[in-house]
């Protein structure tokens, strides 16, 4: 009977320490979470840079359409003043014939 209580004791004992030894240390654990935190906060950050920066990417695009038809507005102002400011000439007269 003594035997079969050795025996139990140390199985016990086996089974305890392979518990014990199975696992991540709280520290380790601590830690790995503290960096997820830190990872999950740059995230958010970075994400909330990107619309910023998409945002503003749509308001740039939108006023590059409006001053490239205000340059094609101003181009075609400027040949209308152009074609008024320069005289025509008048027909070329043919040289009289001598008789």
């Amino acid at each position: 009977m003594r035997y079969k209580t050795v025996v139990a004791l140390l199985i016990l004992s086996a089974v305890t320490l392979s518990l014990i030894g199975c696992g991540v240390p709280k520290t380790e654990h601590e830690k790995v979470v503290k960096e997820l935190e830190q990872v999950t906060q740059e995230k958010t950050t970075l994400s909330d840079q990107l619309d910023k920066v998409t945002k503003e990417k749509e308001a740039l695009s939108q006023q590059i359409g409006q001053l490239q038809n205000q340059i094609n507005a101003l181009k075609k102002e400027n040949g209308q003043l152009k074609a008024k400011l320069t005289p025509k000439k008048p027909a070329k007269k043919a040289p009289a014939k001598k008789r």
